[in-house]
């Protein structure tokens, strides 16, 4: 019985307590907002601000992002605008290069030195062997121009005649030449600065006085040197590269190195004989 009633006291006074809680929590509130001035006005006018202030930086995000994709379309264009250009501007290199290698090859056709009074025949190349071009290749010129088996056949190596070969079949619109580089061709030759004679067979020059050897260097120019007439004399046939021959031997051997390159060829002269005097 006391327990109950001790219980009803204590549940009593946690009433009363609570209660002035509470009213001492409202006098509080009440004083606070006493002392600020409230005015529904006030804060209509902020929250109008800040839903404003929400609707321009929404705007502001949308049209620079609106700004962004339009400047990246603008560039997109300007790349693929750069990229056409520069494709030209590549085709148009390739165009010059082309005609520059053109121009340096009319330059040697043209513009050569006039040595000699032969007649010149001039010629393209158009094939060769199917196993080894330097055994013979084929010009687009025949007997329909005068050309003649064993006419010798030049080409111009920074404006001088350099020997390629001779011819040695003639068809009436084409014909085929033997090129130095083929050891069954044989070509009087002398060392242009000690007039050293010798013969050129398969670019290695035989029979060459030992003499020489104290005298002549790896460099030094061989030309044909005119004798029996089967080439003209002062053609570039090309460098010496190496000199051998044993001390029990009478003559050098010397291998040399040819003035023209086979491997771009293109355009030849067939010498023809003797320009003829038109007085």
């Amino acid at each position: 019985m006391f327990k109950g009633l001790s219980f009803r006291k204590h549940k009593k006074d946690f009433v009363t307590f609570f209660i002035l809680m509470a009213l001492s929590i409202g006098m509080l509130v009440y004083t606070a907002f006493s002392e600020i001035s409230f005015k529904p006005k006030q804060v209509g006018l902020d929250f109008f601000s800040f839903c404003q202030r929400g609707i321009v930086s929404t705007g502001k995000f949308f049209s620079q992002t609106a700004g962004s994709i339009s400047e990246l379309r603008n560039l997109k264009k300007e790349y693929n605008t750069l990229l056409k250009e520069y494709a030209e501007y590549q085709q148009m290199k390739q165009d010059y290069e082309h005609l520059e290698q053109e121009n340096s090859m009319l330059k040697e056709l043209l513009g050569f030195r006039e040595e000699g009074s032969m007649t010149k025949i001039p010629a393209v190349v158009i094939g060769g062997e199917t196993n080894n071009f330097f055994k013979s290749f084929i010009i687009n010129q025949g007997s329909s121009k005068g050309i003649k088996k064993d006419m010798p056949v030049i080409a111009y190596v920074d404006g001088y005649q350099s020997l390629v070969g001779k011819v040695v079949e003639v068809g009436t619109f084409s014909s085929v030449v033997k090129p130095i580089t083929d050891s069954s061709l044989y070509v009087p030759a002398v060392l242009q600065k000690f007039r050293y004679r010798g013969l050129v067979n398969g670019l290695v020059m035989d029979f060459v006085s030992r003499e020489a050897s104290s005298r002549i260097n790896c460099g030094d120019l061989v030309v044909t040197s005119g004798f029996n007439g089967s080439y003209p004399e002062n053609i570039y046939i090309g460098k010496v590269k190496s000199i051998s021959g044993k001390e029990y031997e009478t003559s050098l051997r010397l291998e040399l190195e040819p003035f023209v390159d086979f491997f771009r060829l293109e355009y030849v002269f067939v010498l023809a004989g003797e320009d003829k005097d038109e007085n």
